[in-house]
C-alpha cells in the first residue's frame, strides 16, 4: 500500500519505509535515553567525589557515637581525625620509649646526681640527717691470759662481750664541686651511746692485749738507736705488760699512753682504736657525681688527693674506684655484677657479690648482696689476693689481711668476726671463737633503682699480730711468732626508720613503679584503641561507599 503526501507528490511512502522510520526514531530515543542516564550516573559520580570526606568522617562519627547531619560537623569531624592520628603517633612513640629504652629509669635517675644546690646534693650534705646508722662495737675479754701465759691453761679463753651500741651521725664537711664532675668532702662522725640497745657498759672493765706495746714491738727495729734506747728503757721501768684492763670507753675512744707519746706509736699522746673515727675524718674523698655518666655515679676517684694507693705491691690492688658504701652505680644493679667497696679500715677494695633479691620493711623490693668466702684467702686460694700479700714467699693463712703499712707500722691485721671464713689454725691456741654466717658476714639489701643501702650490715675484726722483739719477748713467751690477737669486731647497720623514710621508700619504690607500670601499659592500650579506630573508620567508610554506589545504580535504573 502506497501513501501519497499531497503537499509532497514526489514523495512515496509505502509499508516499508514507515517501518523503517519507526525503528530509527526508536534508536534514537534509546540513543538520547543512554546518554541522559550516562549522564545522571556521572553527575552523581562526581557528587560523590565531592562528599567523599563528608562520609569518611560519618563514619568516624558512627563509631564514636556521634551522628553527622547534612554536613554540619565536617570541621568538628576534621580535628577529631587528627586528634585520633595525632593519639596513634603519640601512643606509638610512648610504646616504644617505655618497653623499648630505659628512658624512664634514666629519667628517674638524673634525680639522684649530685649537682651544686640541687635537691639530692642538699640531702646529701644536710648537716641533720633524717637518717641515722648503728655502731655496735663487741669486744674480746680475755679471762685467763695470765694462767695461759704461765702455762696452767692450754688455750686462751676469751669472751665476745657486746655489743655497745652508738648512734653515728655522719655528715659531710669541707665540700667542693670540682669542674671534671667530682666532688671532694670528707666525713666528720659523732658518736652517741645507748644503752638500751647495749649489753654492757661503757666503763665495763676489760683484759685485753696491750696495742702500744705490741705495736711498738714491731716498729722498734726500725727506729734509731737513741729512741730504741730510750723506749726500752720507759717500758721496763713502768712494767709495761702485754696485756691490761681497760674500760670498753678507754679501749675504744682513748686513754693517754706512754709509749704512744714517745712517738713509737702513733705521734699523738692517746691511744683509742676508734679515736681517729670520732670527729672529722683525716681521710679525704673525692667521688663521681654522674653528671656526665651515671655510670660513673658515687665511684671514688682520688683518695687524700691520689688516684693509687701505695700500700700493696699491685697497682690493680693499689686502686681506690670502688664505692664509699653509701650509694653505689646503678647500672651495675641490672647486670647483677659485683659492687666494690672502698673500706678505709683495711685501705683496700672488697667486692660485694649479688645473692638473691628481698623483701624488707613490709614488702620492699630489694637485691641482697655479700661478701665472697674467699676476701681475705690466701692467693692459692684466691689468686687476684696475691697483690695483698706483702711478700708471696710467706704469706698469711686464709682469714686475715696485713693491713700494717695502712697503720703507720702497726701490726694490724683485719678479718672477718670469728675470723670466719678463715683458716682455723689462726684461731686453733683460742677458746671461744665460734665464726657464724648469719652473724659475721657482711651483706646489704640495695634498692633495685636508685643503688643505695636500705639496710644490711657491715662486719669486720680488727686483730694484732705478735712480733716477738727484745720489749716483748719475755712478756709473751708462750705466744708464737705471729699469733693474732683479735681485739673487737664491729658492726654498723641501719638504725631505727621514721615513718617519713618508710613513705619515702614506699613512694620510691611502689609509687614510680605504679607510674612506670601505667604509662607501659596505658601506651599499649591506647595503641590499640586509637589504631582500632582509625582500623575501623576506613572499613566502616569502605562499607558506605560501595552502599551508595549500589542505591546511585538502583536510582538510575529506575528513572524514565
Amino acid at each position: 500500500m502506497q501513501i501519497i503526501d499531497p503537499e509532497s507528490p514526489e514523495i512515496v511512502i509505502n509499508d516499508e519505509t514507515a517501518k523503517d522510520c519507526s525503528i530509527k526514531c526508536n534508536e534514537c530515543k534509546t540513543n538520547s535515553l543512554r546518554k541522559k542516564s550516562s549522564l545522571n550516573i556521572s553527575r552523581n559520580y562526581s557528587k560523590e567525589n565531592v562528599v567523599q570526606n563528608q562520609r569518611l568522617f560519618a563514619a568516624v562519627f558512627e563509631l564514636t557515637g556521634l551522628r553527622e547531619k547534612d554536613g554540619t560537623k565536617e570541621f568538628g569531624t576534621l580535628i577529631l581525625l587528627g586528634v585520633m592520628l595525632l593519639l596513634f603517633i603519640i601512643s606509638i612513640t610512648g610504646f616504644f620509649i617505655m618497653w623499648f629504652t630505659e628512658y624512664y629509669n634514666d629519667t628517674m635517675l638524673a634525680q639522684i646526681i649530685l649537682k651544686n644546690n640541687s635537691e639530692s646534693t642538699k640531702s646529701w650534705m644536710d648537716p641533720n640527717p633524717k637518717y641515722d646508722t648503728l655502731l655496735k662495737v663487741h669486744i674480746f675479754n680475755y679471762t685467763n691470759i695470765d694462767k695461759y701465759l704461765d702455762g696452767i691453761d692450754d688455750k686462751i679463753k676469751v669472751n665476745d662481750i657486746g655489743p655497745l651500741t652508738y648512734k653515728e651521725h655522719t655528715t659531710k664537711v669541707n665540700v667542693s664541686f670540682n669542674k671534671n664532675h667530682t666532688v671532694t668532702f670528707r666525713d666528720r662522725r659523732t658518736y652517741q651511746f645507748l644503752p638500751e640497745k647495749s649489753n654492757c657498759e661503757e666503763f665495763d672493765n676489760f683484759v685485753l692485749p696491750n696495742v702500744p706495746l705490741i705495736s711498738a714491738s714491731t716498729k722498734i727495729e726500725k727506729i734509731n738507736r737513741f729512741k730504741k734506747f730510750m723506749a726500752v728503757n720507759i717500758i721496763n721501768a713502768n712494767n709495761e705488760r702485754a696485756f691490761k684492763t681497760l674500760t670498753a670507753h678507754e679501749f675504744l675512744w682513748g686513754y693517754r699512753d706512754r709509749i704512744v707519746s714517745m712517738d713509737i706509736g702513733t705521734g699523738s699522746t692517746h691511744f683509742g682504736l676508734l679515736m681517729n673515727r670520732n670527729g672529722t675524718s683525716v681521710d679525704s674523698l673525692q667521688i663521681n657525681t654522674g653528671e656526665d655518666d651515671i655510670r660513673k655515679f658515687s665511684t671514688i676517684t682520688q683518695f687524700n688527693g691520689q688516684p693509687l694507693l701505695d700500700f700493696w705491691t699491685d697497682q690493680k690492688c693499689n686502686r681506690v674506684d670502688g664505692s664509699d658504701a653509701s650509694m653505689f652505680p646503678p647500672h651495675k644493679l641490672n647486670t647483677r655484677e659485683d659492687l666494690q667497696v672502698f673500706l678505709q679500715v683495711l685501705c683496700r677494695k672488697i667486692p660485694l657479690h649479688f645473692e638473691k633479691e628481698v623483701t624488707i620493711l613490709n614488702n620492699i623490693d630489694a637485691l641482697r648482696y655479700r661478701t665472697p668466702l674467699n676476701v681475705f684467702s690466701s692467693p692459692e686460694e684466691n689468686p687476684e689476693n696475691a697483690c695483698y700479700c706483702h711478700n708471696t714467699q710467706v704469706c698469711l693463712p686464709s682469714g686475715v689481711i696485713n693491713a700494717t703499712k695502712c697503720y703507720n707500722g702497726a701490726p694490724i691485721f683485719p678479718s672477718f668476726p670469728h675470723f670466719f671464713s678463715g683458716d682455723p689454725k689462726i684461731y686453733k691456741d683460742f677458746e671461744g671463737i665460734r665464726p657464724l654466717k648469719e652473724l659475721h658476714q657482711t651483706y646489704a639489701d640495695i634498692h633495685p633503682r636508685f643503688a643505695f643501702p636500705i639496710s644490711g650490715a657491715s662486719r669486720i675484726q680488727i686483730n694484732i699480730a705478735v712480733h716477738k722483739s727484745s720489749i716483748l719477748r719475755r712478756k709473751v713467751d708462750r705466744l708464737e711468732e705471729g699469733t693474732i690477737l683479735p681485739l673487737i669486731w664491729i658492726e654498723i647497720t641501719s638504725g631505727d626508720f621514721t615513718d617519713e623514710i618508710i613513705d619515702t621508700l614506699y613512694i620510691s619504690t611502689f609509687g614510680l613503679n605504679a607510674i612506670q607500670y601505667a604509662l607501659k601499659y596505658g601506651t599499649l592500650f591506647a595503641c590499640i584503641i586509637s589504631f582500632a579506630l582509625i582500623v575501623g573508620g576506613f572499613y566502616n567508610l569502605t562499607q558506605k561507599r560501595r552502599q551508595h554506589a549500589i542505591q546511585a545504580q538502583r536510582k538510575t535504573k529506575r528513572r524514565p
